[in-house]
């Protein structure tokens, strides 16, 4: 009788082979959850995500579609979890958390920052985009402050502090949105003049109407390239940003399984490099890393 001889490289072959045949074990196919909202989402087949309804590059209209990093990621986040992502597009992003706390949607994928107030009535993930607070400055306006040439946050601080003007700094804000709470902090003695959105408020600065923006640099940059036709010789961003920020996804309170999920998504796509991705197909942009801080590349011309 002949005795078949195997190498150890064979045995190895068929021993792939082998578990290659075996089907999936079930654990591998299916979510199990105690999160009442995942069920309802693995039920329904479909994720109802809300989205920031004009915040470029994260989420805007081109060509009739709503597009932008914040969308890329639902839907990736919609394919991990075997469902179709249905986009939900508020008439303003300060509806978004009354839509989630009324089960309108499902999650917010929106540019959200995370914040002590808002995390009291909804969870956040861990972020999965780390940006920060930045000044889009008047030139012209901010001449009768002394503080047209600075640099930096700490700079235009320091002079308003010397020359005793600070009171008379006018900021615009976006109304409802998080700069509205922080900016007493940073600018306590300053007026504040909120705007209904980011595009009115960055608007009524270049009238004059305001000295400075403060907002996320992301907008604030590429709002900037796209009217430097208008904005250009009178307005700056100034780098880098002086407060951190950071974007989570947000869910209604009592789904730990379903926020465990999203702590995993978001490690995921840091580790993939998908923001970073998503974002280069809508803005060339590149990373300081050491200043958490984003500069369109000049190749980026933006119309009026």
């Amino acid at each position: 009788m002949k005795h078949l001889k195997l190498s150890a490289t064979g045995v190895w072959m068929a021993a792939l082979c082998f578990v290659l045949m075996l089907p999936a074990p079930s654990w591998a196919q299916e979510i199990v959850s105690t999160s009442p909202a995942l069920s309802k989402i693995i039920a329904a087949k479909t994720l109802r995500v809300g989205v920031n309804p004009k915040f470029k590059p994260f989420s805007f209209e081109k060509g009739g579609q709503r597009v932008g990093v914040d969308i890329d990621i639902a839907r990736l986040l919609a394919k991990k979890l075997g469902v179709t992502a249905k986009i939900i597009t508020p008439d303003s992003f300060s509806n978004l958390i009354p839509m989630l706390l009324t089960d309108k949607i499902d999650i917010i994928i929106a540019g959200m920052s995370i914040t002590f107030d808002r995390e009291k009535v909804i969870d956040f993930s861990d972020p999965y985009f780390n940006t920060g607070l930045s000044i889009l400055l008047n030139k012209i306006t901010t001449t009768r402050l002394g503080i047209s040439a600075a640099t930096s946050y700490a700079a235009l601080h320091a002079e308003l502090a010397r020359n005793g003007k600070a009171s008379q700094l006018i900021v615009a804000v976006t109304q409802g949105k998080a700069p509205q709470r922080i900016v007493p902090r940073f600018f306590p003695h300053a007026r504040i003049r909120p705007y209904p959105t980011n595009e009115a408020a960055a608007r009524a600065t270049l009238r004059g109407e305001a000295d400075i923006m403060v907002h996320d640099e992301i907008f604030l940059k590429v709002w900037l390239k796209e009217n430097a036709k208008r904005a250009r010789y009178r307005l700056v961003v100034l780098d880098p940003p002086f407060k951190p920020d950071y974007y989570g996804f947000a869910i209604r309170k009592g789904n730990q399984d379903f926020l465990n999920l999203l702590n995993v998504f978001t490690l995921e796509l840091q580790s993939n490099g998908h923001v970073a991705q998503f974002m280069g197909q809508y803005l060339p942009v590149t990373s300081k890393v050491t200043t958490r801080s984003y500069n369109i590349s000049e190749d980026y011309y933006g119309g009026d």
